[in-house]
């Protein structure tokens, strides 16, 4: 079915913006620049030792670039560079896509779409405060929720809620390509949540993190009644009504399908990347509800019927070489190199892997496993499907979201491995990301350059959500801090529960951490401060509370 898209002449509009530019002094316009850009960025700051070299161009010492030799100078500018480049590409009305403002053709590569390129392009904005997801989020409003209702209705027989695939243009169906590249419908969940791959149904699944964290770390609940809770319980009752029961391993839980693990065939049910995104999203619901001022409760108890007297499949399985299972019927292999790291996701962004919970009864679906086994498994799947230059693709993304995970598992080491051969396979001169660098007219991806500094900053500090409010929040310092950069500061990050972090370190030992409070704590949160593998602190949440800690 083919429908025409109404649109408002953009004419008047544009004029107007350049009658304003033209009318006002370079000195106006770049004061007025100059305080937008000041007030984006929100006060972060990172030192990782980095000394300046003038003696050469930014292009020159990328020539000279070695993975694990590094260079502190070259890893922080790749940082802030990242940070420019998203708050350049939100400044109007439209998110950041796969390659922010700086697109050359009039059809980008891959569409520009809105898969894992667009996600990642947000995991750095809440930890470092930037100003730049209201777009995102009137987009999502706008856009994707309207048009998404339509589909899910003409394409799934649902009436309630709404999805998208993963085309940025205004459009919520499929695009004409194969099954592992569309069928995508989690994706708006992971961004409710915080998208993976380009298998469509999930993208509106992928992008519920991400409302979802906004409000964790702002505690922003007039935000969250007016915009943000609309759109995850939209994204929740399209999945209540369209998930079915395993009738295959006939275990009784529940299970999406059709899926792919993006981008991978085959095409089947229960894969591990969809099932962790939709345990996720329904626990979102759980910790969101009460902030709502929903009266719902209806929708609240099917939530809890649906994800735990019914068992939901959290997607979490050892398979027979030791590994994280990719798809519920083991189609793993211990060759296979594709870029994608999609069952993954609950070890970075996501916290079902990396704040595994154990069952507690027969109910919640999961096998009985420990965290420690549980994040073996991972590091299993991480090793085996290689460091991202594969048969398939030489992504940067790939290979920093793989430094992400690395750091997330708390191994230094194999983090700035990953990180610096990231830097010196795919970052061109420019210090823009290429996808396959090598080729002679090569596609540059944004989505690289965002998660490059998502990486750097999950080795210096740590803060992964839980399953319930009530779970121990635990904050780790400097848990892949690399030997590279043996001094340095990070400040004004933020953590979860509406809190600030300064930490600074010399000689590769901590010194100094400083926590604060903001005026408006959502709710109270008991927090352990972990340092080298001991709890070192442990305080509750209060407002406008301050707290140091010398090492």
């Amino acid at each position: 079915m083919e429908k025409k898209i109404q649109k408002m002449n953009p004419h008047n509009s544009l004029v107007s913006l350049l009658s304003k530019a033209s009318s006002q002094s370079v000195g106006a316009a770049l004061k007025e620049h100059t305080a937008d850009y000041h007030n984006a960025l929100g006060g972060f700051l990172l030192n990782i030792g980095q000394e300046f070299d003038g003696t050469k161009t930014t292009a020159e010492l990328m020539d000279g670039y070695k993975a694990d030799e590094g260079n502190p100078y070259i890893e922080w500018l790749l940082f802030n560079f990242a940070r420019y480049m998203l708050v350049e590409s939100t400044r109007g009305d439209l998110p950041a896509n796969l390659q922010g403002k700086w697109a050359r053709d009039a059809k980008a590569r891959w569409d520009s779409d809105a898969n894992i390129n667009l996600q990642m392009n947000y995991w750095i904005a809440e930890m470092t405060n930037l100003k730049v997801t209201s777009s995102l989020w009137d987009y999502m409003e706008k856009t994707w929720a309207p048009r998404g209702a339509e589909t899910a209705k003409v394409l799934y027989n649902v009436t309630r809620g709404w999805l998208v695939h993963d085309e940025i243009f205004g459009h919520s169906g499929m695009k004409n390509y194969s099954a592992k590249s569309t069928n995508y419908r989690e994706a708006p969940a992971w961004m409710v949540c915080s998208s993976i791959g380009k298998s469509s149904r999930l993208l509106n699944l992928a992008k519920m993190m991400h409302i979802y964290d906004h409000l964790d770390y702002t505690n922003d609940v007039s935000w969250w009644k007016r915009q943000g809770w609309p759109l995850l319980k939209g994204v929740t009752q399209f999945w209540l009504d369209y998930l079915i029961e395993d009738r295959h391993f006939n275990d009784s839980s529940l299970v999406a399908t059709p899926c792919n693990s993006p981008e991978l065939e085959p095409t089947t049910f229960g894969c591990a990347h969809s099932q962790q995104i939709l345990w996720q999203l329904f626990e979102y619901v759980e910790k969101g509800f009460e902030a709502s001022g929903d009266t719902d409760t209806a929708f609240l108890e099917e939530i809890e019927a649906q994800a735990k007297k019914i068992k939901f499949d959290k997607g979490i399985k050892i398979g027979s070489f030791g590994q994280l299972q990719e798809w519920k019927v083991e189609f793993d292999s211990p060759t296979n190199l594709h870029r994608h790291i999609s069952h993954l996701l609950g070890v970075y962004p996501g916290y079902m892997v990396s704040n595994f919970k154990p069952a507690r009864n027969k109910a919640q679906g999961v096998p009985n496993l420990t965290r420690e086994q549980v994040l073996k498994a991972a590091e299993v799947s991480l090793i085996s499907r290689g460091n991202g230059t594969g048969p398939d693709g030489d992504a940067g993304w790939a290979k920093v979201w793989r430094a992400a995970c690395w750091a997330q598992l708390q191994n230094s080491t194999a983090f700035y491995h990953q990180l610096t051969y990231a830097i010196e396979r795919n970052f061109a001169g420019n210090l823009w990301s290429l996808y396959n660098a090598s080729e002679s007219d090569p596609t540059f991806q944004i989505d690289a350059n965002m998660g490059y500094s998502a990486a750097v900053l999950n080795s210096l500090v740590q803060a992964p959500d839980t399953s319930s409010l009530s779970d121990t929040l635990y904050v780790i310092l400097l848990p892949a801090l690399p030997a590279a950069w043996k001094s340095g500061s990070i400040e004004g990050a933020r953590i979860r529960g509406g809190m600030s972090l300064d930490l600074s370190w010399s000689n590769g030992k901590a010194t100094r951490a400083s926590f604060r409070l903001d005026s408006t704590v959502r709710r109270e949160r008991y927090v352990e401060v972990w340092y080298k593998g001991e709890s070192i602190r442990e305080f509750t949440t209060v407002v406008n509370m301050r707290g140091d800690i010398v090492f």
